[in-house]
């Protein structure tokens, strides 16, 4: 600001002083007067400019800088990629190479939209793949992500990952909070199907933790939970889809309430939805479901053809986990027909799946992972708050100083402006006394001075024609003109020197 004024005030200055000896030149005192006024206007517009960018210039440097440097093809493609990705979150192979894709156009390009998305579409995959601590911190990364960039719609799908994955390790406190962050989100974005999603996981998450004998903390109204719910996905064929984890919970509600011909019914819609989606794995649960709705109706043969097909399915699409349940409920089916024999052989090879997948070993892991992130994002936004507060008082400190010397450049501005005014009034007055005394200069030449003269000049043609003899009257007379030719004279020389002192 201060540069931006010392340049002002120096061009100021050249242009005051060559106009000045313009004018001195030209003797056009009006002419500068109008000059001066118009340089001062111009003076004024420019350091107003200069102090309006100063400002602009500061505040623009306390902002986040945005850049974004994708081009249209670019968009379109992860659009496109993400788009066909939701086709598959529930089945593991197909959705690996969108989350690789997406991902190396986050890397290439900056991405954000591409980022986000491939890194939960990883956490969806690493869950699929039994994999819970990669997918932990893949689903907690791209929840940083989404924060970070505003990328609220991804949100809700995340935390139904999250809510999956402490489920599965059986912590069943984290997985409601989980859900519940999942639904507020939902909620927030007006998005319909992930609605539908969140409450059926939270069905789940009721029915299932009633199985554990230490866990009494909820009440069983997953099978209300989920009719709602199954009413709102087929109200609407865009969200049949959705349907058919809603298919698949209920049924499975109606399994453990031997209710088996409502298992069936809705086991078979499920399967039926599932294969239409082609969604792999949610039709291993309406196959499980089915194959013990069978089993438990004295259908042994039928039934064990659904579990060996959900079995089938499983190894096809790579999900160990889902294969080490299955055992687990086959041994639920050989046990119920007292086949005690083929029923601990089930059981065997479902622990040492359990065993290799490390499953009891993650539940410690994914809890301290959430924990850790809760707690880091909770100490962010105390960074954030101070951050923002000191950012705010430094805005404040910047807009007084702008204030101030706004205030003291137009000070100093009126103050040359005054000065200036005064000394072309000065000017004036000094020209209008200059103009005064050329007038009666004037005057004293065209009417005092011309009588004096006349005499004179009178007195010496009778001089010349007397042959130049001079009588005393006639030299009486030449004295007396000369005398007051000499008094007008001096009059003049007392005028001008009069004017000089004032």
């Amino acid at each position: 600001m201060l540069l931006s004024y010392k340049l002002g005030s120096y061009f100021f200055i050249r242009v005051i002083n060559n106009d000045l000896i313009s004018n001195k030149k030209n003797k056009n005192l009006v002419s500068f007067n109008q000059n001066c006024n118009l340089h001062l206007m111009h003076f004024k517009l420019i350091l107003f400019l200069l102090f309006f960018f100063l400002i602009a210039t500061i505040y623009s440097c306390e902002q986040q800088p945005v850049s974004n440097h994708d081009d249209p093809k670019n968009i379109v493609k992860v659009d496109s990629l993400v788009s066909q990705g939701k086709k598959y979150l529930a089945s593991q192979i197909e959705l690996l190479p969108f989350a690789n894709e997406l991902l190396k156009i986050a890397q290439s390009t900056g991405n954000k939209k591409a980022l986000v998305y491939g890194e939960q579409y990883k956490a969806d995959y690493y869950w699929l793949a039994a994999n819970h601590e990669q997918s932990m911190q893949m689903a907690i990364k791209s929840i940083a992500d989404a924060e970070k960039w505003n990328l609220k719609e991804t949100l809700p799908q995340t935390y139904l990952i999250i809510g999956n994955l402490n489920k599965e390790n059986t912590n069943y406190k984290m997985a409601f909070e989980a859900q519940g962050k999942g639904m507020y989100w939902a909620k927030v974005n007006h998005d319909t199907p992930a609605i539908i999603s969140l409450l059926s996981l939270k069905a789940m998450f009721i029915h299932t933790s009633k199985k554990l004998p230490h866990d009494t903390a909820y009440k069983d109204t997953s099978i209300n939970i989920q009719l709602t719910t199954l009413k709102l996905a087929e109200s609407n064929i865009k969200y049949e889809r959705r349907s058919i984890p809603l298919y698949d919970n209920i049924s499975q509600y109606y399994l453990n309430e031997k209710d088996y011909n409502k298992a069936i019914y809705y086991g078979e819609k499920g399967a039926s939805v599932a294969i239409k989606y082609n969604q792999q794995r949610s039709l291993t649960y309406s196959y499980c479901w089915l194959g013990q709705a069978w089993y438990f109706m004295d259908e042994k043969q039928k039934g064990l053809n659904y579990i060996n097909k959900a079995l089938q399915i499983s190894r096809s699409i790579k999900e160990p986990f889902r294969e080490m349940e299955l055992y687990n409920h086959l041994y639920d089916c050989y046990c119920f027909s007292g086949d005690y024999k083929t029923a601990l052989a089930m059981s065997s090879r479902s622990h040492k799946m359990s065993d290799s997948l490390q499953v009891l070993g993650n539940e410690k892991q994914i809890s301290e992972l959430q924990i850790k992130y809760e707690s880091e994002q909770k100490d962010k936004a105390i960074v954030e708050m101070d951050r923002s507060q000191r950012l705010k008082d430094k805005q404040i400190i910047i807009s007084l100083a702008g204030a101030i010397l706004a205030v003291i450049f137009f000070v100093i501005l009126f103050l040359q402006y005054r000065i200036l005014h005064q000394s072309n009034r000065h000017i004036i007055k000094s020209n209008a006394k200059k103009d005064k005394a050329l007038e009666d200069i004037a005057h004293i030449q065209a009417h005092e001075l011309r009588k004096p003269v006349a005499s004179i000049m009178g007195l010496i043609n009778l001089v010349k024609a007397e042959d130049y003899e001079l009588d005393k009257e006639t030299l009486i007379k030449l004295e007396q003109a000369s005398i007051q030719l000499d008094t007008k004279i001096r009059a003049i020389i007392n005028h001008v020197e009069n004017d000089k002192k004032a």
